[in-house]
């Protein structure tokens, strides 16, 4: 099989808090000497993993441990992983207050973007002396970069993405709808309005569809993953709309609030308010539930479809991912992060080696089916051969995939938009939440400025 070259805080409560003070960094280790005091168990070592609630991810992660606790006749079989999940919006925040009173976390899931976050605020233990050139090697360029800063490898990735148009073939067919095949014949957002329409299904007439037309989106959250496409969409490549911020990584009037910006998201607010091919209050596993025609995800959702419905027994499409001026999935996903206040640093280490190889990249894929970070497991997978099923995600990726904004302010502009677009969808005035939100952020990130010098 051809190999495929992909081209390649504190906010603990709320914006006010992150505008009065700032946790001071976490001082990093100037050497091992934290990992010399794990020279032999002396009993089992529970490594304490804070992580996204999700039932396929942490399948994956039961199975990845089982095997670590095989390899080398046993070596590691007194470590055992605990969990503590939450849900997406609040892992950012508690990642960083985990940190910064002291709680003694091992191994957290790190978004891609955030990463130079951490690695700013030294919330996040370096790597780049514990892995050998071999061993980056596994991993696309891009994996790389997102989970570095200032030559810093922070940590290994767990997956990549891009999200693209899914739908349930039984409703389309039963609305007389093809939907476009390949990326190049995308539909537009106009376009894609009369096929949500006419797959929103109320049989009653109580006003509540019993099958929406759309779910733009994974989880019930709104964020800059899949929520900021609207915004860049409408940018051509190289404006200020596309760009999203500054160069400096710390400017954002001018950019997240341009009036191209802001009609992106009153478009966003009409498939609620107007159109009513979405539901204001979103529903748990909308899309896996056939409450739902169409849904904007990564390819994981097939991971899900499986699970709940057995493999091969949803009847499922994909499609390009609808765009306004320019085609537009983010790319980046989840890396694996030690903290600084593990007391099991050899165990934390050796797990997180073993899970971000191609051996546990494989297991996490059976369960997650999301694109893979890991070069090697790409020539393994017909899915994302010429003829597979999910080459078309892998296809997007390398001809629009681009990476979300890149600074080390991300954990607060990825909260500060999130808010905005939630007040948005209720019926908020786009312009006026954009030009709030990029103007509170820039009196957050001012501290940030110089960082890429």
């Amino acid at each position: 099989m051809k190999t495929w070259k992909v081209l390649a805080v504190l906010m603990l409560l709320c914006a006010a808090v992150l505008a009065a003070c700032t946790v001071a960094p976490v001082p990093m280790p100037a050497d091992d000497s934290m990992a010399m005091e794990d020279e032999g168990p002396s009993g089992p070592v529970t490594l304490k993993f804070l992580a996204l609630a999700d039932d396929d991810q942490l399948n994956a992660w039961r199975e990845i441990l089982a095997e670590f606790q095989q390899l080398n006749d046993g070596e590691y079989s007194y470590v055992e992983l605990e969990f503590e999940t939450i849900p997406f919006r609040e892992l950012f925040p508690k990642i960083e207050s985990s940190v910064a009173v002291g709680l003694p976390w091992d191994l957290f899931q790190a978004d891609g973007p955030d990463m130079k976050h951490y690695g700013f605020n030294r919330v996040i233990w370096p790597l780049t002396d514990h892995f050998s050139d071999e061993e980056m090697a596994q991993w696309f360029p891009q994996s790389i970069e997102e989970g570095s800063f200032r030559d810093q490898f922070l940590g290994p990735p767990i997956m990549q993405s891009c999200s693209l148009l899914m739908y349930n073939k039984d409703f389309t067919d039963a609305a007389g709808i093809s939907p476009p095949v390949g990326i190049e014949n995308a539909w537009t957002m106009e376009e894609a309005v009369a096929a949500w329409q006419d797959t929103t299904v109320d049989e009653n007439g109580d006003g509540v569809p019993e099958v929406w037309g759309l779910r733009w989106g994974q989880g019930t959250w709104t964020g800059d993953y899949e929520h900021g496409i609207f915004r860049r969409s409408n940018g051509e490549i190289g404006s200020a709309t596309y760009a999203g911020m500054g160069e400096d990584g710390v400017t954002f009037q001018g950019y997240l609030d341009t009036d191209e910006a802001a009609e992106a998201m009153q478009f966003y607010q009409d498939l609620h308010q107007t159109y009513k091919v979405s539901p204001v209050e979103a529903i748990p596993e909308i899309f896996e539930s056939r409450q739902a025609a169409f849904m904007v995800t990564p390819d994981n959702r097939i991971g899900a479809l499986n699970r709940i419905h057995g493999e091969g027994n949803f009847n499922w499409g994909v499609s390009g991912i609808p765009y306004f001026k320019t085609p537009v999935c983010h790319t980046g996903s989840w890396h694996y992060g030690i903290s600084p206040n593990t007391q099991h640093f050899e165990e934390a280490l050796e797990f997180v080696r073993y899970a971000s190889s191609d051996a546990g990249a494989r297991i996490w894929y059976k369960h997650v089916r999301q694109l893979p970070a890991n070069i090697g497991l790409f020539n393994e997978l017909d899915e994302y051969s010429e003829d597979g099923n999910q080459r078309v995600w892998l296809d997007a990726m390398n001809s629009f995939g681009i990476p979300r904004i890149q600074t080390p302010g991300y954990t607060e502009y990825q909260q500060l938009f999130a808010e905005a677009a939630g007040n948005i969808v209720v019926g908020a005035d786009p312009k006026e939440q954009l030009s709030a939100a990029a103007r509170r952020l820039e009196g957050l990130v001012r501290k940030y400025t110089g960082w890429n010098n």
